[in-house]
């Protein structure tokens, strides 16, 4: 499988003209989409609780081609595309800071999430990412040799709690996804009519640091052209740990059922997504 996606990485970089590369990208996005009849079928049921049935059928090739155009981007990129992300409400971040130096940025696999890291360098920040490690080891270092050096990354295994805390309080922001329990049973809430489990780990994170977190997601308006939106802070709250991590996951609960319903062809989760 590696050997795959280094051809793929070779031909989109070096042999496909920057005109062709999203069209392309999305063509055997599409092929996949046809062949690959249970990643298809994966794609529609996470779809069909959010547009329905006969909607979520036609757009799981467009699912997979936005998922292919962020793979294009993340492995092949000529240009440096965080420097060209356009902000909404980034005030909400200048006064999140200068109030508490504990930020972080909690997104969901919409749009091009790999991206929000580059961009917080990109503003000057020192950043730490928490990463979802893969089975396979030879993928996973091939993996990280495409993201930033200039992270902290670290593996959402144990330990990583203390690890992203420490983070915290050396002065990173951390940046991480909030939709899927990567190592975790999650906590299970409603959404879009539907039950799910959602990781309780950056509420753990945000109470056991005392962090202020910013809803933050990275959508994409054009191939190769993104928009990053800053939604109002969650403070750290009060009450028991459980309480204070439920009421933070409820807030961005709501932000991540609402980009759903409004984007959710940019929805890159490949993975069985709601409860049996």
């Amino acid at each position: 499988m590696l050997s795959l996606y280094k051809f793929l990485k070779f031909s989109f970089r070096y042999l496909i003209p920057d005109s062709l590369r999203y069209p392309i990208a999305r063509t055997i996005a599409r092929g996949v989409c046809l062949v690959n009849r249970r990643r298809r079928n994966i794609i529609v049921g996470n779809l069909t609780p959010v547009v329905g049935a006969a909607e979520a059928a036609r757009l799981a090739p467009v699912v997979l081609g936005h998922f292919s155009m962020t793979a294009v981007d993340f492995f092949c990129s000529r240009h440096n595309l965080a420097a060209r992300v356009k902000e909404e409400n980034w005030s909400i971040v200048e006064k999140a800071f200068r109030r508490s130096k504990k930020l972080m940025f909690v997104t969901a696999h919409l749009g091009n999430w790999e991206l929000g890291i580059s961009y917080l360098v990109e503003k000057g920040f020192s950043v730490a990412g928490v990463y979802a490690p893969y089975r396979e080891g030879d993928v996973v270092r091939w993996i990280m040799a495409h993201r930033n050096p200039d992270v902290e990354w670290i593996p959402s295994t144990r330990g990583a709690l203390a690890a992203c805390v420490s983070a915290l309080e050396n002065g990173r922001v951390l940046g991480m996804v909030g939709d899927i329990p990567f190592g975790e049973k999650g906590h299970r809430v409603k959404m879009c009519g539907s039950s799910t489990h959602l990781p309780l780990g950056p509420w753990a994170i945000a109470s056991r640091a005392r962090a202020t977190v910013i809803p933050s997601f990275i959508i994409r308006e054009a191939p190769g052209r993104y928009r990053v939106t800053f939604h109002e802070p969650i403070l750290p709250r009060e009450g028991t740990l459980r309480r204070q991590m439920e009421e933070s996951q409820e807030i961005y609960r709501a932000h991540l059922e609402r980009y759903l319903q409004t984007l959710p062809e940019q929805w890159g989760v490949l993975q069985p997504f709601w409860d049996p």
